[in-house]
Formats: structure tokens, C-alpha cells, sequence
């Protein structure tokens, strides 16, 4: 009777550990997409969930079986799952940024490709961008970081031990800050280049009022912003690089204001 109790909880545990593995998974870059069939994500959670849960040790309540209680748990761990996995999906967010700034300046607003990943139209800047930074973001193994990050959560949230508190509200909005500057710097170089590109079309326009300056402007700036762009390609990859190691300090703070309150 007590190895079939034993067996029974074991196999809640996991379904725990599968809840919030799942949900940190389904925010990944590629991996997270829609393009991705969903039988190969649950594949996906299911293994790394049998792999997490020998190693995770923690105990359930006696009250556990309700469910209100149930209920409770699996939502905050999707809510759990979610929150840590928000960090990484906010570096794809800050290129999209950057990708749409970038096309809006050099004048690729009006064409736009589908994205298979997020299904929506985006800029082709924003493509190429979502394109390179994905591969620096699996080359520099930033997917161990919120796998490290999904270990370590179990020993500092257990099942039904998170709290929901102001500090975490600040994390977030910090998080979001942090994205939108990254968004920014990825963004600068093209906008910088293209800014100083309409300045010096305008005077030119002041000086010679025949000129038509808007049909002028379009090769212009996409010749330069193309150029640009190709050449600050090194700076690019370094600014992500660098976010990428700053998701660590990022996800560890998210563990520790879920886990402490």
C-alpha cells in the first residue's frame, strides 16, 4: 500500500515538474514558435521533465489531492514557468523592436515578410535580425541558462511555496526596461546613419527646390542602411551577446523574488 502511495505521488511530482517545464519551453526562441509541430514540444517537455524530476526534491502538502488545491498549483506553476521564461522571450522582443525601428527608417515599412515563427508580418530588417540573433542565442548556450534557471527554480519555489509581491512587479518592469534599451542600441547605428542622411537631403532641399527630395531620399537611405547595417553586424552580435549573459543575473532575480516574496 505504501509503494502504490509512493508510486501515485512520484507521478504527481512529475506531472508538476512537467506543468512548469512545459511552460518555461514554450517561451524559447525557434523551439516556442508555431512552426514548431506541437508533438515535438511535448516530446521536448516531456524528456527534460523525466531528466529534471530525479533530481529535484521536494514534498507535497496533505491537502495536495483538493481541487481547489490542485487547481492552485498548476496555475502558479504555469504562471512560475511563464514569468522566467518572459526574460528570454524579452531579447526577441527588444530585435523585433530593433528590426522594426530599423525598416521604418531606411523605408522598408511597406514591405514586410510572414514570420513562421510568430506567424505576423514583420520587417525584413526584423527578419534578418530574428534570423543572426537566434543563432547567437544557441551558439553562446543561452538556452542552458534558462534550463539552469528551471532547475533551480524547484529548490527555491517549490510546489505551492510561490509568492506574488510588489518586488516582482518592479522585476518586471525592469526587464522590460532592459528590452527596450537593448532594442535601442541594436537600432542606433542604422538609425544615427539614416538620420543624418534626412538632415543633409533637407538642406539640399532648402538650397535646390526642384529637387524632389522624398523620391530622392528612398535609394539613398537604403543603400546606406544597408551598408550600415552589414557593417555594424560585430557590434550587433556583441550588444545581444551581452544581454544574453545578463539573462542569468535576470532569471536568478525572478527565483529569488517568486521564492522569498
Amino acid at each position: 500500500m505504501l509503494q502504490w502511495e509512493f508510486a501515485f505521488q512520484q507521478i504527481w511530482q512529475y506531472l508538476v515538474v512537467l506543468v512548469r517545464t512545459a511552460a518555461i519551453l514554450s517561451t524559447l526562441p525557434l523551439l516556442g514558435g508555431r512552426s514548431v509541430p506541437n508533438r515535438i514540444k511535448i516530446g521536448f517537455a516531456t524528456a527534460i521533465a523525466l531528466v529534471v524530476t530525479p533530481v529535484v526534491t521536494f514534498s507535497l502538502p496533505k491537502n495536495w489531492l483538493e481541487p481547489s488545491h490542485l487547481l492552485i498549483a498548476i496555475s502558479t506553476e504555469i504562471l512560475i514557468g511563464l514569468v522566467l521564461g518572459m526574460a528570454t522571450r524579452l531579447l526577441m522582443t527588444a530585435v523585433e523592436l530593433a528590426g522594426n525601428v530599423m525598416g521604418f527608417q531606411v523605408g522598408f515599412a511597406v514591405a514586410g515578410v510572414l514570420d513562421p515563427v510568430t506567424q505576423v508580418e514583420t520587417p525584413v530588417f526584423g527578419q534578418l535580425l530574428m534570423m543572426l540573433t537566434t543563432l547567437v542565442y544557441f551558439a553562446v548556450d543561452g538556452h542552458h541558462l534558462v534550463l539552469l534557471a528551471l532547475g533551480s527554480s524547484f529548490q527555491m519555489i517549490p510546489p505551492f511555496g510561490s509568492h506574488l509581491s510588489a518586488p516582482l512587479l518592479t522585476s518586471v518592469t525592469e526587464a522590460f526596461q532592459q528590452s527596450f534599451e537593448t532594442g535601442l542600441k541594436l537600432a542606433f547605428p542604422v538609425m544615427a546613419a539614416t538620420f543624418l542622411i534626412h538632415v543633409g537631403l533637407g538642406l539640399l532641399g532648402r538650397f535646390i527646390p526642384q529637387m524632389n527630395v522624398l523620391m530622392t531620399s528612398f535609394p539613398i537611405t537604403i543603400a546606406v542602411g544597408l551598408l550600415v547595417l552589414g557593417l555594424g553586424l560585430p557590434f550587433v552580435t556583441f550588444v545581444f551577446q551581452n544581454s544574453i549573459l545578463a539573462l542569468e543575473s535576470m532569471l536568478w532575480n525572478f527565483v529569488q523574488v517568486l521564492g522569498h516574496g
